[in-house]
């Protein structure tokens, strides 16, 4: 069973759940922009995303897949940490303006050590990989509020 950590801040910690489910792992960049529907439901750690259709209403969009640059998992910490960076760097060239300036917020999604040891895990090509390394960058709007459409280039 693969299980990858996930911190939402929407003003406070939230969780995932929703009826399309899609595995947290091995995404790929292509899963840029794909909406999810965040509700209480879910705990700390993940197996699914709440991915929903972007007409939909929704809380969140993924906006960057990367990997981590770390060889050996770094720790929960270490890759909060990573996070934190790729994500805020990530930000503006999707959304269109600073999150400094925005009124939306940004987080994101990083490996447990258990996901990131599992071999099973496809990277996006289908081929074998040495485990998630995936850090999945999310926005969403800092009141909470549900959104239809996407935020890409939306400059809020």
């Amino acid at each position: 069973m693969t299980v990858v950590a996930i911190v939402l801040l929407c003003g406070s910690a939230s969780a995932c759940s929703g009826d399309d489910k899609t595995p947290v792992t091995g995404l790929g960049p292509e899963a840029t922009g794909t909406c999810l529907l965040v509700d209480d439901s879910v705990g700390a750690e993940i197996n699914d995303l709440p991915t929903v259709d972007c007409a939909e209403e929704h809380t969140h969009e993924i906006y960057a897949i990367i990997n981590s640059a770390s060889s050996a998992y770094p720790g929960f910490e270490a890759l909060e940490a990573e996070a934190q960076v790729l994500c805020l760097e990530a930000f503006e060239p999707y959304v269109g303006i600073s999150p400094f300036d925005s009124n939306l917020f940004y987080s994101w999604i990083v490996p447990t050590l258990t996901s990131w040891e599992d071999k099973d895990v496809k990277e996006s090509a289908g081929v074998e990989s040495n485990g998630d390394r995936e850090i999945i960058c999310v926005v969403g709007r800092n009141d909470s509020e549900f959104v239809t459409g996407s935020f890409e280039g939306t400059r809020q």
